[in-house]
């Protein structure tokens, strides 16, 4: 459920983040959870922002465990939890959340199998990996075919590679 008043100041304060008002930007959501602390939306964006423009990752997750708490269907929190555990190297914990967020109505299908092919990737589970960029491919027509496409050649070479060193 979508709560449009709450909603139009979580934009303005994307606004005041995206103009490296951060600091602004982030007060303003955190003063929203008084109103609204069960709102999964509104945890998600501060996740967000904890994630992409600060340090703070254990706020970023706790916010977005939250987010999932609040609201399981909603599909974001998935893919940026997703995100941060491949940037914790936390491969496992990434591939469980992507998995789960594409089962989600309205999932960015591409966006997530980009993201489960990645973690694959650096596990180093190349065919997996191969796959699963192949099959994010096959569901799109748009700009990010240059990107899938090369996934899948940089997997291969490292299958290559892996293949021949002793």
């Amino acid at each position: 459920m979508r709560i449009e008043w709450i909603e139009k100041y979580m934009a303005d304060a994307e606004r005041l983040i995206y103009n490296y008002q951060i600091e602004e930007g982030l007060e303003a959501l955190n003063t929203l959870l008084y109103d609204e602390p069960g709102y999964g939306s509104l945890h998600n964006h501060i996740g967000w922002a904890y994630m992409y423009y600060t340090s703070d990752t254990a706020k970023a997750e706790r916010h977005l465990k939250l987010a999932i708490y609040f609201d399981a269907g909603y599909m974001a929190p998935y893919l940026h939890l997703g995100k941060l555990y491949i940037q914790a190297c936390r491969y496992k914990e990434a591939l469980d959340s992507l998995k789960v967020g594409l089962t989600k109505q309205n999932a960015n299908r591409v966006a997530f199998l980009e993201s489960i092919a990645h973690a694959y990737e650096l596990k180093g589970e190349y065919r997996n990996a191969i796959k699963t960029y192949k099959e994010a491919l096959a569901s799109t027509v748009g700009v990010e075919i240059t990107n899938l496409m090369d996934g899948i050649k940089r997997c291969r070479k490292k299958r290559l590679v892996m293949l021949f060193t002793f």
